[in-house]
């Protein structure tokens, strides 16, 4: 179900997420939307230092996420032990069906098998379902992060390994 992203699949991504993040378009400025979907759209260099991965319905791909090593995170947000999940976008009509989970619980094998002591991602305040599904998978909000686009950001961790919070 889950496979790895070829280059090839990258303009895909960038349209999934553009159609997946679209419902919060109108909670934001038009310059705010504008710079969020040229962020959305930058699969190209986050595939420098993340691995993506697609879900696909025939040919199309209908969910990604992309996973980022411990160490190759954005230092203002993550630590250096700590793995991150980014990008997590599922197509509006096959949301509810356990893709966005499958694509989180593939990161959270990923970052326990490169021995991650911690995997992070963070999500807005308009991300309510995303939150959700964080908090069921032992998701803790850690912190609440620097705005972006108007709009609040908190960053949520996952201890994988016993003395993940003890150093």
């Amino acid at each position: 179900m889950i496979e790895t992203a070829t280059s090839e699949d990258f303009e895909a991504i960038a349209d999934l997420n553009i159609v997946a993040y679209v419902e919060f378009a109108s909670y934001l400025p038009p310059e705010s939307w504008e710079n969020m979907q040229k962020n959305l759209r930058n699969i190209k260099a986050r595939a420098e230092v993340a691995e993506f991965m697609i879900c696909h319905s025939g040919n199309d791909i209908i969910g990604s996420v992309a996973y980022c090593p411990a160490g190759k995170g954005d230092p203002e947000i993550f630590k250096p032990d700590t793995a991150s999940i980014l990008l997590l976008a599922v197509h509006p009509q096959h949301r509810g069906k356990g893709i966005a989970k499958a694509l989180t619980m593939e990161c959270i094998a990923k970052a326990r098998n490169d021995k991650a002591r911690l995997i992070g991602l963070f999500t807005s305040e308009l991300m309510q379902s995303a939150q959700h599904l964080y908090r069921s998978l032992g998701f803790q909000q850690e912190s609440e992060l620097p705005k972006r686009y108007g709009i609040r950001y908190f960053r949520f961790i996952l201890p994988l390994a016993s003395n993940a919070f003890g150093s």
